[in-house]
């Protein structure tokens, strides 16, 4: 059964963290559908993609950006979600990774794919922005260039 942690283990959510929420559950509910998508149709027609855009690559068919899309930018981001709202002492790195993550694929989309797309333009930048919230949270909640230990996050305020 789910436990809320203590309060004294939970870390500061400054009220910026918000639009990083949104733009994780938004990232979601985007990339799900089409992860499943691409698993159910792994040559991508079921998304309007090429499979020889794919098959000149070295992933070979859409299977793996399918399984990337459904579970780190879909089920991950939505369970970074919940741990933001949770406050919980991970949250801060994991959205700067999982945004990390986020510009990386479409980096690698950009350099794979022969045609850019205006979605491209919009996840790369909620990436950025993820990646900038979650830095920021970090340097405020003090655990930016320090290990954190097991039960060490600061006190909520």
């Amino acid at each position: 059964m789910f436990r809320p942690l203590p309060v004294d283990r939970r870390v500061v959510r400054p009220a910026y963290v918000w639009l990083a929420i949104v733009a994780e559950v938004f990232t979601a509910l985007g990339a799900i559908p089409v992860g499943v998508m691409l698993l159910s149709d792994t040559s991508g027609g079921a998304v309007g993609l090429k499979s020889a855009w794919i098959e000149a690559t070295p992933f070979g068919s859409y299977l793996l950006p399918g399984l990337y899309l459904l579970f780190v930018n879909g089920a991950g981001m939505l369970l970074l979600a919940a741990l933001s709202i949770a406050r919980h002492r991970f949250a801060p790195w994991l959205t700067a990774i999982l945004g990390s993550g986020l510009v990386i694929w479409i980096g690698v989309q950009l350099v794979v794919l022969p045609e850019v797309s205006f979605l491209q333009a919009m996840f790369g930048v909620i990436g950025l922005l993820l990646v900038t919230i979650g830095v920021a949270w970090l340097r405020r909640t003090g655990l930016l260039g320090r290990p954190v230990a097991v039960g060490d996050a600061p006190a909520v305020r």
